[in-house]
Protein backbone atom coordinates (compact mmCIF):
# COMPACT_ATOMS: atom_id res chain seq x y z
CA UNK A 1 0.00 0.00 0.00
CA UNK A 2 1.29 3.64 -0.58
CA UNK A 3 2.18 4.91 2.52
CA UNK A 4 1.12 8.43 3.66
CA UNK A 5 1.98 10.31 6.84
CA UNK A 6 -0.13 12.52 8.51
CA UNK A 7 1.46 16.46 9.54
CA UNK A 8 2.91 17.60 12.09
CA UNK A 9 0.00 19.05 14.52
CA UNK A 10 2.28 21.05 16.92
CA UNK A 11 5.89 22.69 15.92
CA UNK A 12 8.66 22.32 18.79
CA UNK A 13 9.81 25.84 18.01
CA UNK A 14 6.36 27.47 19.04
CA UNK A 15 7.10 26.78 22.74
CA UNK A 16 9.48 28.12 25.55
CA UNK A 17 12.78 25.90 25.38
CA UNK A 18 11.87 22.95 27.93
CA UNK A 19 12.99 22.59 31.69
CA UNK A 20 12.09 19.34 32.54
CA UNK A 21 13.56 16.83 29.47
CA UNK A 22 12.45 13.78 28.01
CA UNK A 23 15.74 12.25 28.51
CA UNK A 24 18.32 12.01 30.95
CA UNK A 25 21.70 14.48 31.20
CA UNK A 26 24.92 12.34 31.23
CA UNK A 27 26.52 11.88 34.43
CA UNK A 28 28.93 9.59 36.47
CA UNK A 29 26.77 8.59 38.77
CA UNK A 30 25.01 6.20 36.54
CA UNK A 31 28.28 3.87 36.19
CA UNK A 32 29.19 1.06 38.63
CA UNK A 33 32.16 -0.23 36.86
CA UNK A 34 33.90 -0.69 33.39
CA UNK A 35 32.91 -3.98 31.36
CA UNK A 36 29.50 -5.83 31.90
CA UNK A 37 29.43 -9.72 31.81
CA UNK A 38 26.86 -9.15 28.68
CA UNK A 39 27.12 -11.17 25.51
CA UNK A 40 27.66 -8.83 22.66
CA UNK A 41 28.96 -10.85 20.36
CA UNK A 42 25.76 -11.26 17.81
CA UNK A 43 25.20 -7.81 18.48
CA UNK A 44 26.40 -4.93 15.84
CA UNK A 45 26.19 -0.88 17.26
CA UNK A 46 24.56 1.50 15.00
CA UNK A 47 23.77 5.28 14.63
CA UNK A 48 20.54 5.00 16.15
CA UNK A 49 17.46 2.52 16.32
CA UNK A 50 15.92 3.18 13.18
CA UNK A 51 19.89 2.40 11.66
CA UNK A 52 19.10 -0.89 13.56
CA UNK A 53 15.70 -1.51 11.78
CA UNK A 54 17.25 -0.36 8.27
CA UNK A 55 20.07 -2.96 8.76
CA UNK A 56 17.49 -5.87 10.00
CA UNK A 57 14.95 -4.79 7.10
CA UNK A 58 17.85 -5.14 4.68
CA UNK A 59 20.00 -8.34 6.27
CA UNK A 60 16.45 -10.01 5.77
CA UNK A 61 15.38 -8.97 2.67
CA UNK A 62 14.23 -11.90 -0.05
CA UNK A 63 16.51 -11.51 -3.51
CA UNK A 64 14.16 -11.88 -6.07
CA UNK A 65 10.78 -12.06 -4.45
CA UNK A 66 8.47 -9.39 -3.40
CA UNK A 67 9.03 -8.34 0.07
CA UNK A 68 5.78 -7.47 2.25
CA UNK A 69 6.30 -6.77 6.17
CA UNK A 70 3.50 -6.00 8.43
CA UNK A 71 3.75 -2.98 10.86
CA UNK A 72 1.87 -1.52 13.93
CA UNK A 73 -0.37 1.31 12.81
CA UNK A 74 0.52 2.86 15.69
CA UNK A 75 4.14 3.81 15.26
CA UNK A 76 6.56 6.62 14.93
CA UNK A 77 7.65 7.51 11.31
CA UNK A 78 11.26 6.29 11.79
CA UNK A 79 10.03 2.74 12.18
CA UNK A 80 8.26 2.87 8.71
CA UNK A 81 10.64 4.72 6.85
CA UNK A 82 13.42 2.34 6.91
CA UNK A 83 11.46 -0.38 5.06
CA UNK A 84 10.29 2.08 2.77
CA UNK A 85 13.81 2.90 1.59
CA UNK A 86 14.28 -0.84 1.12
CA UNK A 87 11.39 -1.28 -1.53
CA UNK A 88 9.37 -3.40 1.12
CA UNK A 89 5.78 -2.97 0.82
CA UNK A 90 3.83 -1.90 3.82
CA UNK A 91 1.47 -3.05 5.20
CA UNK A 92 -0.28 -2.14 8.60
CA UNK A 93 -2.00 -4.52 11.81
CA UNK A 94 -4.68 -2.38 14.06
CA UNK A 95 -3.86 -1.89 17.68
CA UNK A 96 -6.33 -2.02 20.92
CA UNK A 97 -6.69 0.83 23.42
CA UNK A 98 -4.10 -0.50 25.29
CA UNK A 99 -2.01 -1.07 22.37
CA UNK A 100 -1.99 -4.55 22.23
CA UNK A 101 -3.12 -6.13 19.08
CA UNK A 102 -6.26 -8.72 18.46
CA UNK A 103 -5.21 -12.13 17.75
CA UNK A 104 -8.11 -13.01 15.15
CA UNK A 105 -7.61 -9.90 13.47
CA UNK A 106 -3.86 -10.27 13.09
CA UNK A 107 -3.68 -14.05 12.01
CA UNK A 108 -6.17 -13.01 9.11
CA UNK A 109 -3.19 -10.45 8.14
CA UNK A 110 -0.65 -13.09 7.93
CA UNK A 111 -1.26 -13.80 4.55
CA UNK A 112 1.21 -16.37 2.58
CA UNK A 113 2.71 -13.09 0.73
CA UNK A 114 3.70 -11.61 3.69
CA UNK A 115 7.31 -11.82 4.61
CA UNK A 116 8.29 -10.22 7.25
CA UNK A 117 6.10 -8.90 10.46
CA UNK A 118 7.91 -6.24 13.13
CA UNK A 119 6.51 -5.98 16.72
CA UNK A 120 6.74 -3.25 18.74
CA UNK A 121 7.30 -2.92 22.77
CA UNK A 122 5.53 0.33 22.79
CA UNK A 123 6.87 2.86 25.35
CA UNK A 124 8.94 -0.27 27.67
CA UNK A 125 5.75 -2.63 28.00
CA UNK A 126 5.50 -5.89 26.46
CA UNK A 127 1.70 -5.90 25.87
CA UNK A 128 0.96 -9.35 23.97
CA UNK A 129 4.08 -9.36 21.89
CA UNK A 130 5.49 -12.87 22.55
CA UNK A 131 1.99 -13.70 21.36
CA UNK A 132 2.44 -12.04 18.33
CA UNK A 133 5.52 -13.38 17.86
CA UNK A 134 4.92 -16.57 17.42
CA UNK A 135 1.99 -16.87 15.73
CA UNK A 136 4.37 -14.85 12.88
CA UNK A 137 7.05 -17.22 13.38
CA UNK A 138 4.40 -20.47 12.64
CA UNK A 139 3.06 -18.63 10.12
CA UNK A 140 6.97 -18.66 8.20
CA UNK A 141 7.30 -14.80 8.62
CA UNK A 142 10.25 -13.80 9.52
CA UNK A 143 10.40 -11.89 13.11
CA UNK A 144 11.57 -8.58 13.55
CA UNK A 145 11.18 -6.92 17.54
CA UNK A 146 11.71 -3.49 18.27
CA UNK A 147 12.75 -2.97 21.77
CA UNK A 148 13.48 0.74 20.96
CA UNK A 149 11.81 1.75 24.28
CA UNK A 150 13.33 -1.48 25.96
CA UNK A 151 16.97 -1.63 26.79
CA UNK A 152 17.03 -3.33 29.32
CA UNK A 153 14.45 -5.94 28.44
CA UNK A 154 17.38 -6.26 25.11
CA UNK A 155 20.11 -7.31 27.36
CA UNK A 156 17.92 -9.67 29.08
CA UNK A 157 16.85 -11.59 25.84
CA UNK A 158 20.49 -12.07 25.06
CA UNK A 159 21.46 -14.77 27.48
CA UNK A 160 18.45 -16.57 26.15
CA UNK A 161 17.38 -15.46 22.73
CA UNK A 162 13.56 -16.29 21.80
CA UNK A 163 14.51 -18.61 18.41
CA UNK A 164 11.00 -17.23 17.23
CA UNK A 165 12.76 -13.79 16.89
CA UNK A 166 14.85 -13.77 13.77
CA UNK A 167 16.34 -9.54 14.60
CA UNK A 168 15.36 -7.56 17.56
CA UNK A 169 16.34 -3.99 17.90
CA UNK A 170 17.05 -1.24 20.81
CA UNK A 171 17.49 2.48 20.64
CA UNK A 172 20.22 2.88 22.92
CA UNK A 173 19.77 7.17 24.08
CA UNK A 174 16.20 6.39 24.28
CA UNK A 175 17.56 5.03 28.67
CA UNK A 176 21.12 5.67 28.97
CA UNK A 177 22.55 9.42 28.64
CA UNK A 178 23.96 9.20 25.25
CA UNK A 179 24.25 11.05 22.19
CA UNK A 180 23.02 8.56 19.96
CA UNK A 181 23.04 4.37 19.61
CA UNK A 182 21.27 1.42 18.97
CA UNK A 183 21.82 -2.27 19.07
CA UNK A 184 20.44 -4.72 16.44
CA UNK A 185 20.96 -8.81 17.27
CA UNK A 186 20.06 -11.08 14.91
CA UNK A 187 19.89 -14.84 15.05
CA UNK A 188 21.98 -15.41 11.84
CA UNK A 189 25.31 -13.92 10.87
CA UNK A 190 25.33 -10.24 10.38
CA UNK A 191 26.71 -9.55 7.22
CA UNK A 192 27.53 -5.98 7.56
CA UNK A 193 29.84 -4.03 9.92
CA UNK A 194 28.80 -0.51 10.01
CA UNK A 195 31.85 2.39 9.99
CA UNK A 196 32.96 4.40 12.99
CA UNK A 197 33.41 8.25 12.60
CA UNK A 198 36.18 9.97 12.52
CA UNK A 199 38.09 10.99 15.87
CA UNK A 200 37.51 14.55 15.13
CA UNK A 201 33.67 13.88 14.94
CA UNK A 202 34.09 11.71 17.92
CA UNK A 203 35.47 14.47 20.11
CA UNK A 204 33.05 16.58 18.66
CA UNK A 205 30.28 14.20 20.11
CA UNK A 206 32.13 13.80 23.56
CA UNK A 207 32.07 17.73 23.96
CA UNK A 208 28.31 18.12 22.87
CA UNK A 209 27.38 14.96 25.44
CA UNK A 210 29.23 16.92 28.46
CA UNK A 211 27.91 20.10 27.39
CA UNK A 212 30.72 21.80 25.96
CA UNK A 213 29.14 24.08 23.31
CA UNK A 214 32.34 26.59 23.57
CA UNK A 215 34.74 23.00 22.79
CA UNK A 216 32.43 22.06 20.22
CA UNK A 217 32.60 26.08 18.05
CA UNK A 218 36.48 25.67 18.71
CA UNK A 219 37.07 22.83 16.60
CA UNK A 220 34.64 23.66 13.63
CA UNK A 221 37.24 23.88 10.70
CA UNK A 222 37.37 27.37 9.40
CA UNK A 223 37.61 26.81 5.85
CA UNK A 224 34.51 24.31 5.89
CA UNK A 225 32.35 23.80 8.54
CA UNK A 226 31.46 20.14 9.61
CA UNK A 227 28.73 19.06 10.58
CA UNK A 228 27.72 19.37 13.97
CA UNK A 229 26.32 16.58 16.76
CA UNK A 230 22.96 18.20 16.35
CA UNK A 231 23.00 17.56 12.48
CA UNK A 232 23.80 13.70 12.24
CA UNK A 233 19.92 12.91 12.15
CA UNK A 234 19.27 16.12 9.67
CA UNK A 235 17.29 14.84 6.96
CA UNK A 236 19.20 14.92 3.41
CA UNK A 237 16.42 13.21 1.24
CA UNK A 238 12.53 15.31 1.47
CA UNK A 239 10.69 12.47 1.29
CA UNK A 240 11.87 11.27 4.76
CA UNK A 241 11.81 13.14 7.98
CA UNK A 242 13.82 10.49 9.98
CA UNK A 243 16.05 7.87 8.12
CA UNK A 244 18.99 8.66 6.40
CA UNK A 245 20.56 6.17 4.00
CA UNK A 246 23.77 6.60 5.99
CA UNK A 247 22.44 4.88 8.93
CA UNK A 248 22.43 1.61 7.44
CA UNK A 249 25.93 2.05 7.50
CA UNK A 250 27.48 3.85 10.02
CA UNK A 251 28.27 2.71 13.75
CA UNK A 252 27.39 4.49 17.31
CA UNK A 253 30.28 6.87 18.60
CA UNK A 254 33.04 4.70 20.31
CA UNK A 255 32.38 6.58 23.84
CA UNK A 256 28.15 4.99 23.76
CA UNK A 257 29.24 1.72 23.80
CA UNK A 258 31.41 2.47 27.02
CA UNK A 259 28.44 4.30 28.49
CA UNK A 260 26.66 0.91 27.37
CA UNK A 261 29.19 -1.38 29.37
CA UNK A 262 29.83 0.62 32.16
CA UNK A 263 25.72 1.94 33.31
CA UNK A 264 24.18 0.18 36.23
CA UNK A 265 21.48 -0.90 34.68
CA UNK A 266 19.33 -2.42 37.68
CA UNK A 267 19.80 1.19 40.06
CA UNK A 268 18.32 2.76 36.14
CA UNK A 269 15.63 0.43 36.01
CA UNK A 270 14.86 0.66 39.70
CA UNK A 271 14.92 4.53 39.45
CA UNK A 272 12.46 4.66 36.24
CA UNK A 273 10.44 2.07 37.75
CA UNK A 274 9.85 4.16 40.77
CA UNK A 275 9.43 7.60 39.27
CA UNK A 276 6.92 6.20 36.88
CA UNK A 277 4.59 4.47 39.55
CA UNK A 278 4.81 7.85 41.62
CA UNK A 279 3.49 9.31 38.95
CA UNK A 280 0.95 6.60 38.11
CA UNK A 281 0.07 6.99 41.68
CA UNK A 282 -0.53 10.44 41.86
CA UNK A 283 -2.20 10.98 38.06
CA UNK A 284 -4.94 8.96 39.08
CA UNK A 285 -8.89 10.34 38.96
CA UNK A 286 -6.93 13.85 37.76
CA UNK A 287 -9.64 14.45 34.99
CA UNK A 288 -7.45 15.39 32.66
CA UNK A 289 -7.31 11.98 31.23
CA UNK A 290 -6.10 8.58 32.42
CA UNK A 291 -2.35 6.33 32.75
CA UNK A 292 -2.54 3.96 30.09
CA UNK A 293 -0.77 1.52 32.22
CA UNK A 294 -1.16 2.05 35.87
CA UNK A 295 1.76 0.53 37.07
CA UNK A 296 5.16 -0.80 36.51
CA UNK A 297 6.96 -3.62 37.59
CA UNK A 298 9.58 -5.90 36.21
CA UNK A 299 9.00 -3.66 33.05
CA UNK A 300 11.55 -0.68 32.82
CA UNK A 301 9.49 1.93 31.38
CA UNK A 302 10.78 4.71 29.11
CA UNK A 303 7.86 7.02 29.68
CA UNK A 304 4.54 7.07 31.11
CA UNK A 305 1.58 7.26 27.98
CA UNK A 306 -0.93 9.30 29.11
CA UNK A 307 -4.15 9.75 27.23
CA UNK A 308 -5.52 13.30 27.69
CA UNK A 309 -9.11 13.86 27.65
CA UNK A 310 -8.62 16.67 25.56
CA UNK A 311 -6.06 17.04 23.02
CA UNK A 312 -5.64 20.62 23.49
CA UNK A 313 -3.76 20.22 26.90
CA UNK A 314 -0.56 19.34 25.30
CA UNK A 315 -0.15 22.66 23.85
CA UNK A 316 -0.57 23.51 27.96
CA UNK A 317 2.26 21.47 28.97
CA UNK A 318 4.12 21.82 26.97
CA UNK A 319 3.67 25.72 28.00
CA UNK A 320 5.32 24.99 31.26
CA UNK A 321 8.65 23.96 30.08
CA UNK A 322 8.02 20.17 30.30
CA UNK A 323 9.18 17.66 27.26
CA UNK A 324 6.23 16.40 26.50
CA UNK A 325 6.35 13.98 23.25
CA UNK A 326 3.34 12.54 21.01
CA UNK A 327 3.46 10.87 17.96
CA UNK A 328 1.87 13.08 15.82
CA UNK A 329 3.02 11.34 12.07
CA UNK A 330 2.14 8.21 12.29
CA UNK A 331 0.61 6.66 8.39
CA UNK A 332 -2.47 6.87 7.24
CA UNK A 333 -4.35 3.32 8.15
CA UNK A 334 -7.79 2.16 8.85
CA UNK A 335 -6.83 1.92 12.40
CA UNK A 336 -9.06 4.35 14.96
CA UNK A 337 -6.80 3.72 17.87
CA UNK A 338 -3.65 5.72 16.01
CA UNK A 339 -5.38 8.61 14.45
CA UNK A 340 -7.16 9.13 17.84
CA UNK A 341 -3.69 8.58 19.67
CA UNK A 342 -2.16 10.82 17.41
CA UNK A 343 -3.36 13.97 19.29
CA UNK A 344 -4.59 12.23 22.94
CA UNK A 345 -1.53 9.67 24.15
CA UNK A 346 1.26 11.86 25.12
CA UNK A 347 4.37 11.17 26.59
CA UNK A 348 5.40 11.80 29.79
CA UNK A 349 9.02 12.08 31.03
CA UNK A 350 9.64 9.49 33.87
CA UNK A 351 13.55 8.88 33.16
CA UNK A 352 16.04 8.39 36.17
CA UNK A 353 17.69 11.45 36.37
CA UNK A 354 14.12 12.94 37.35
CA UNK A 355 14.01 14.50 40.94
CA UNK A 356 11.56 14.12 43.02
CA UNK A 357 10.58 17.91 42.88
CA UNK A 358 10.50 17.78 39.12
CA UNK A 359 7.99 14.87 39.10
CA UNK A 360 5.75 16.92 41.10
CA UNK A 361 5.86 19.74 38.52
CA UNK A 362 4.76 17.44 36.22
CA UNK A 363 1.45 16.08 38.13
CA UNK A 364 0.88 19.40 39.26
CA UNK A 365 0.72 20.58 35.54
CA UNK A 366 -1.19 17.79 34.54
CA UNK A 367 -3.66 18.42 37.60
CA UNK A 368 -4.03 21.88 37.25
CA UNK A 369 -5.39 21.19 33.11
CA UNK A 370 -8.47 21.11 34.68
CA UNK A 371 -8.59 23.98 36.78
CA UNK A 372 -7.29 26.07 33.80
CA UNK A 373 -10.42 25.59 31.73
Amino acid sequence: MDVKFAPVMANASHFPAAIIKAAPAFSLTDFRQFGQSTDFSHCIYTRNGRGAIGLAAQQLMQQNKTNIVLLPAYHCPALVEPFLWLGYEIRFYPVLPDLTVDKAIFSQLLTADVSHCLVVNFFGFKQNNSCLIEMAAQAGKLVIEDCAHALVDFFQQLEMPNPAVTARICSINKILPSIDGGLLYMKQAINATPKYCSWFEEVKGIAFLLKIPQLIQYLKPKKQQALTVSDVNAPIQKQFNYFQPADLDSASFRHTKLIVSSSNLKKIQARRIENYNYLATALTNTGAGQCLYAYADFETPYVLPFLLDDAADFQQLRMQKIQVLRWEEVAYSACKVSEDYRSRLIQLPCHHKLKKTELDTIINAVKGLVNNK
